[in-house]
């Protein structure tokens, strides 16, 4: 089954595109309930696929593989198909067990060796060079982002090999040449090409010990003599220009650096000898830089949220080695979308980027899942949580539900719900709490514990763990109020679902999405505060015209949200930062 879906993909005559997505459970079938590091992220991804899909592009999504699928033996090793034209691909890196995105790191040297070789294989068979594969390559999270930079690093690196073994070849040794392309990704060669050039002329010339002025000369006047170039003016030339900079050297510097200097000064100036060359790679480096970032999350807010916690909490998350990761990345990419206003504020401020260069995208709804559901199409949901609660379907049906699902982390605040959730039910006895996520943890353990231990809410509250899919979009829809108490959020993923399916919404002034989005029609409250979410949770469930107005209100407000018109202006972005980005069938 495989095969033939794999020979459909590659029959696929349309513009290619990658996505990154590096942590969590990534893939076709996403455990919405809540496994580690998987969920709004994931289900970004695959929506972004799906509407480039629509849109008329082939699209490969990369995540990382070799360690087991959630809850399972099998290992993420074979292709998936999420559509005809949309496959995920898992890189191996980092052992054969799952690895929390804060220690993620360890596995990225691994993964962007063998992402690399995957792309130049594929490439070759069609014909181009690795960075002509994809239209762009979009990656999601600082993680994957990574793999995104080092992947254009090592296609400069090749851009560079080329030239200098073009401008160089038969001016020195041929065993240079070799070894600078074998060596081209362990010195960063597209990252200093000049520097590069001029070393290896100078490097072919005499012993060290030679003075360096004289090297040059030598150097210039056989790269002259082997290219029938005139010898004189342009041998002048270039030794004065590396004369020039030694000038402005001093003298108790090191000779190490005397010959580091001279050899950036002799490479530029050989780029000031030939600017069609110089303006030819400065182009094909350009090309090769195909990557564009959502961050999704930013270590500069969430330090800020954090600030108040402990130094064990703050300290397994790592946020100064995710910092510096953030900081190179904005260095090094040339555009950027922004899921939520605040992390576009953080990008520019923080990270001092462009507003020009950030684009933004902030997370759509997919309403053949998230919409409202008909009496019959919750039936089968209602059995569900009936075998969940031992609480009769029937009842449930006529009483008054509040739900939450998100992974199993103490971010999300499943704990302040619990309690929260204690005072509505000493004033409703109607009213059940239904929370998703897993896995089934210490936390879920701990969580577990606290609800046996509130005898208000011990058969009233339910923790539910993996939610089955099919019951994901009617649980929205049948809850009367969906909660949300999380701390971290980078947009706010299943509040935007609760609202497109058209339920009341509960949350903290931490999730964006409801902030920037439905400030007005959300009931949003300090994060951290029990009372306020059980005065907001109660307020929602006693008012009956209220809540309907504020749920209508929602889905109203979101229909904007589209996938496929957001991703036509996100194409059209990369077009204006200077992406030479194909049109889809679909698209033109």
């Amino acid at each position: 089954m495989t095969r033939n879906k794999a020979a459909v993909f590659q029959k696929a005559d349309r513009p290619d595109v990658a996505l990154i997505t590096n942590h969590g459970y990534a893939g076709v079938e996403i455990p919405f309930g809540g496994a580690p590091d998987t969920g709004g992220q994931n289900m970004y991804v695959n929506s972004l696929a799906v509407a480039l899909d629509n849109l008329g592009y082939r699209v490969t999504v990369f995540a990382r593989g070799g360690f087991p699928y959630f809850e399972g033996d099998r290992i993420r090793k074979e292709s998936e198909y999420l559509t005809d034209r949309v496959r995920y691909i898992f890189i191996p890196g980092g052992g054969d067990q799952f690895i929390r995105k804060e220690d993620i790191a360890v596995a990225l040297d691994e993964q962007v060796a063998w992402l690399d070789r995957f792309i130049r294989e594929e490439a070759g068979d069609r014909g181009c060079r690795p960075w002509e594969l994809y239209e762009f390559v979009n990656t999601h999270y600082w993680d994957a982002a990574v793999l995104g930079m080092r992947l254009v690093e090592r296609w400069q690196d090749d851009i560079a090999a080329d030239l200098i073994t073009e401008i160089l070849s038969g001016c020195v040794p041929d065993e240079l040449l070799v070894g600078m392309k074998a060596e081209r990704h362990w010195s960063s060669l597209g990252r200093a090409p000049a520097y590069h050039l001029g070393s290896i002329l100078i490097e072919a010339e005499a012993s060290p010990a030679t003075p360096i002025i004289q090297r040059v000369r030598a150097a210039a006047s056989k790269w002259a003599a082997a290219c029938r170039r005139h010898a004189g003016m342009e041998v002048d030339r270039l030794v004065g220009a590396v004369a020039g900079a030694l000038a402005e050297v001093e003298d108790s510097m090191a000779p190490a650096l005397h010959t580091l200097v001279a050899a950036e000064a002799f490479g530029e100036a050989f780029f000031d000898v030939f600017p069609d060359r110089a303006e030819s790679v400065e182009r094909n480096l350009c090309a090769a830089d195909r990557h564009v970032w959502t961050p999704h999350s930013l270590s500069a807010l969430k330090e800020e949220n954090f600030r108040d916690r402990s130094e064990v909490v703050i300290r397994a998350l790592k946020f100064c080695e995710r910092r510096d990761h953030e900081r190179a990345l904005c260095d090094r990419t040339r555009a950027f979308a922004a899921t939520s206003t605040e992390i576009a504020e953080r990008l520019r401020t923080a990270y001092d980027v462009p507003a020009e260069q950030i684009f933004y995208f902030p997370p759509c709804v997919d309403r053949s899942i998230f919409r409202r559901y008909s009496e019959e199409e919750t039936a089968a949901t209602y059995r569900y949580l009936g075998e969940v609660s031992g609480v009769d379907p029937r009842k449930l049906r006529s009483s008054k539900l509040v739900f939450e699902t998100s992974r199993m982390d103490q971010t999300k605040r499943k704990d302040l719900l619990l309690d929260a959730f204690a005072f509505v039910a000493r004033e409703r006895e109607d009213a059940y709490l239904f929370i998703g996520g897993g896995p089934e943890n210490a936390l879920f353990q701990s969580l577990q514990k606290r609800r046996d231990e509130k005898p208000e809410i011990n058969r009233r509250a339910f923790l539910c763990g993996f939610i089955p899919d099919e019951h994901i979009g009617p649980l929205f829809s049948m809850a009367d109020v969906y909660a949300s108490a999380s701390e971290m959020e980078g947009f706010g993923m299943s509040v935007l679902q609760a609202a497109a399916s058209g339920t009341a919404v509960v949350c903290s002034d931490l999730v964006p999405f409801a902030v920037q989005y439905v400030p007005e029609d959300a009931l949003i409250v300090p994060a951290g505060e029990v009372f306020d979410f059980a005065q907001a949770i109660g307020s929602l469930l006693d008012s009956e015209p209220d809540r309907p107005r504020r749920a209508l209100q929602l889905a109203e407000n979101v229909k904007m949200l589209d996938w496929e018109a957001r991703a036509v202006a996100f194409l059209q972005y990369l077009r204006r930062r200077g992406l030479q980005v194909a049109s889809g069938k679909e698209e033109a």
